[in-house]
């Protein structure tokens, strides 16, 4: 390696000009040092995070090196590398459970390594390098009921930064659209295996379009031509290579058994076998390492379908595969990059071998070294008294090398960061000598903290209008309204126009239990059905970092309230008058009432929803509660034991039907007495009072008190909702 004299230290700051005749150009994210070209120490300002937001993704260079993962002692992966330039297509093939997905998830951040770097740009993966990566899941998970261009219209004003106008955002939009050849299609629904919506190909680059939006420098793609006919997979492979090319993209697809076109497509080739790196390399000389170990690819025949026959054949054949991959390793030809100690102390090593004296510049000091094989040590630990120092080490020919440390307070202990040196062709080259234990100490220093591309108000505004877009269709579906009017008529001419006596108190409550009871089935199995499937998109969404949770979790709540209480209102509109309105108020209170029911009901349904994966295991625990719920609301059964009432304190049905009683019964003309009345209180007076009425099904609490029981239920369960969300289901 030839290393020039145009050496500099990169810090922590995304983006810092210094003047080009002194200075080079820093990265840091808090203030840092920088090294000019005379080796002299400059103090550099930081930016502000929305200035940040401003600055485009550099392109990013990905080495992974000896990646080993392992699940209850079995290896997934063992000992595989690899590198992939800005530019260039990686594809990783190999046959099914070979661990393609697996290392995709070790590059995406979201498995944790037993051994081995992931490094871009030389540096260690880390959060602030997460946000640069998109991960396209091999599923391809959507609202099924909004259109294309809704679905990349929410995925901008949600990830894109609030600096943006909203406009701005669209043209975003129009260009992935126009990028990605999806013009003609754009208003098309999503759909799924009910409702007829996108082909497989336009979900494909529908489901790419929502990651490219914010610009990513790296592409993880699981699987995206699984599914598709061979004309889609090559158009969609033509599309992902042009952009790579053309927008100077690192991309790395998994892919099993391509076609010719597609596999001449590939730069680069990962080919795997049992976990194990079987070839790494470029495309058009993986024919050439398999002829040189006696397997010859016939003419004109796929040299895809050829190697992935080889990688399936005996252990014989697979061993003698993964021993020539292996000498191949050793050959001058392999990248350097991939090399097992480039990143560690031999490096210093080797380099500071050459000199017989090397001076150390700490602070404006000069210091002198005589034992080179102590450098790393010694020049970790010098000047640990400063919070954050530059250090600068001298060769005879003014060669400069530059670390920058981190000194931790707490502990008294200094954090080696990185050095960077400049190569004659003008890349970064790192040397990141940390161990995984001090790597992670510095990480959580150089990251800060996780900022969100978006504001908490921009998150719940333009949430709460994708759930209402969302879920109105199904929610106030065709079949829903017919239902909701239907029932509305029928139980108005079943209970029609009521008299004010004892004979119909019976038939009174029974609407009244009737519609608390139907209307919280309605809305507790609605909000049991759609958290599935929601879940899916919520989880790809929280992975990437989208939005916060809260900010959905209060959206949702917010979104869907006009949509939960529209049918039950028009239910009560219709049937109630029918009954024989007696007052405006009573009128609107029932209504007030059976709406607090009907979103009880539904923070149940999104409790339990949200704690069972399985469905029929949720299924099976609503049916129980929501039964329960009705044999003690008071209407079905009264002479409750006593040793049993407990029950009936956690029916929701028992607070709002005991209210409707409370409002129906104390206002407008009384009841009448019946000749022969089974109220002792008729003995004495003409009619009977709201207490007496109550008192056949038990005790009874005060209309204020059933209130706010009703309301604690609804915070109660909703705040669980949240938690389980938060701590117990949070995506892998």
């Amino acid at each position: 390696m030839i290393i020039s004299k145009d050496l500099f230290l990169l810090g922590d700051q995304d983006y810092l000009r210094l003047p080009k005749e002194e200075k080079r150009v820093v990265m840091a994210t808090k203030p840092s040092v920088a090294v000019d070209q005379r080796g002299d120490s400059v103090h550099v300002p930081c930016l502000s995070a929305e200035q940040r937001q401003h600055l485009p993704h550099k392109p990013l260079e990905l080495i992974f090196t000896g990646v080993t993962v392992t699940i209850q002692k079995r290896y997934i992966l063992r000992d595989v590398s690899g590198i992939v330039k800005p530019g260039q297509l990686l594809a990783v093939m190999g046959p099914s459970g070979c661990g393609k997905t697996t290392l995709l998830n070790c590059l995406a951040g979201r498995t944790k390594l037993d051994s081995g770097t992931i490094r871009l740009n030389r540096e260690r993966l880390n959060k602030r390098y997460k946000r640069k990566i998109c991960y396209v899941l091999q599923q391809d998970i959507f609202f099924p009921d909004l259109t294309l261009r809704q679905t990349l219209q929410y995925a901008a004003l949600l990830r894109l930064p609030d600096s943006l106008t909203y406009q701005q955002k669209m043209q975003y939009v129009d260009h992935i659209i126009d990028v990605l050849d999806l013009v003609s299609c754009q208003h098309t629904i999503m759909g799924d295996y009910m409702k007829r919506g996108l082909s497989g190909g336009e979900k494909k680059r529908a489901n790419i379009a929502c990651e490219l939006l914010t610009n990513p420098a790296l592409m993880l793609l699981d699987e995206p031509t699984s599914g598709l006919d061979s004309h889609a997979a090559y158009h969609l492979m033509s599309s992902l290579k042009k952009y790579a090319e053309n927008e100077n993209k690192t991309v790395v697809v998994t892919v099993h058994q391509p076609s010719s076109q597609i596999f001449h497509m590939f730069d680069k080739l990962l080919l795997l076998c049992n976990g194990q790196t079987a070839y790494f390399g470029d495309v058009n000389k993986v024919v050439d390492f398999f002829s040189n170990i006696g397997l010859v690819v016939k003419p004109h025949y796929n040299p895809a379908d050829f190697i992935l026959e080889q990688v399936k054949g005996t252990e014989e054949m697979k061993e003698k595969i993964l021993k020539a991959s292996k000498e191949a390793r050793m050959h001058p030809d392999y990248p350097h990059e991939l090399q097992q100690d480039l990143y560690g102390n031999a490096l210093c090593h080797q380099y500071l071998n050459n000199y017989d004296h090397n001076r150390i510049r700490v602070n404006g000091h000069v210091q002198t070294i005589n034992a080179p094989d102590l450098w790393c040590d010694n020049v970790i630990h010098s000047n640990s008294h400063s919070h954050l120092s530059g250090t600068s080490i001298h060769s005879p020919n003014d060669l400069c090398v530059s670390i920058c440390q981190n000194h931790s307070p707490d502990n008294n202990t200094c954090v080696y960061t990185a050095l960077a040196m400049k190569e004659e062709e003008g890349k970064t080259f790192w040397l990141d000598s940390q161990s995984h234990a001090s790597s992670s100490v510095s990480s959580s220093d150089y990251d800060f903290s996780w900022q969100w591309p978006t504001c908490f108000w921009t998150q719940f505004k333009v949430l709460s209008q994708r759930n209402f877009q969302e879920a109105r269709p199904r929610m106030l579906s065709t079949l829903n309204w017919v239902q909701t009017i239907a029932l509305g008529i029928m139980a108005g001419l079943l209970w029609f126009q009521l008299p004010r006596s004892e004979q119909a108190i019976h038939d009174i409550q029974g609407w009244m239990f009737f519609s608390t009871t139907y209307w919280m089935l309605f809305a507790h199995f609605g909000a049991l059905y759609s958290f599935p499937s929601e879940r899916e998109v919520i989880n790809k969404e929280r992975q990437s970092g989208a939005y916060r949770l809260s900010a959905y979790y209060l959206a949702k709540m917010v979104g869907e309230l006009p949509l939960t209480i529209t049918l039950p209102a028009i239910y009560h509109l219709i049937s109630y008058p029918m009954l024989g309105v007696h007052s405006t108020k009573v009128f609107f209170l029932l209504l007030a009432f059976l709406l607090l029911n009907t979103i009880v009901a539904q923070s149940v349904g999104f409790f339990i929803g949200a704690c069972c994966m399985d469905m029929q295991v949720s299924v099976t625990i609503s049916a129980i509660y929501t039964l329960a719920t009705q044999l003690f609301g008071g209407y079905l059964a009264t002479n409750i034991p006593p040793w049993f009432t407990w029950m009936q304190r956690l029916s929701m049905v028992h607070y709002a039907y005991q209210n409707m009683q409370i409002v129906e019964f104390s206002e407008g003309s009384h009841i009448a007495c019946a000749t022969q009345s089974k109220f002792d209180v008729c003995k004495t007076s003409s009619h009977i009072p709201v207490s007496d009425i109550l008192a056949i099904e038990g005790s009874a609490l005060p209309l204020w008190l059933n209130t706010l029981i009703l309301l604690v239920f609804l915070l109660v369960f909703r705040i669980l909702g949240y938690v389980v969300l938060r701590y117990f289901r949070r995506p892998k």
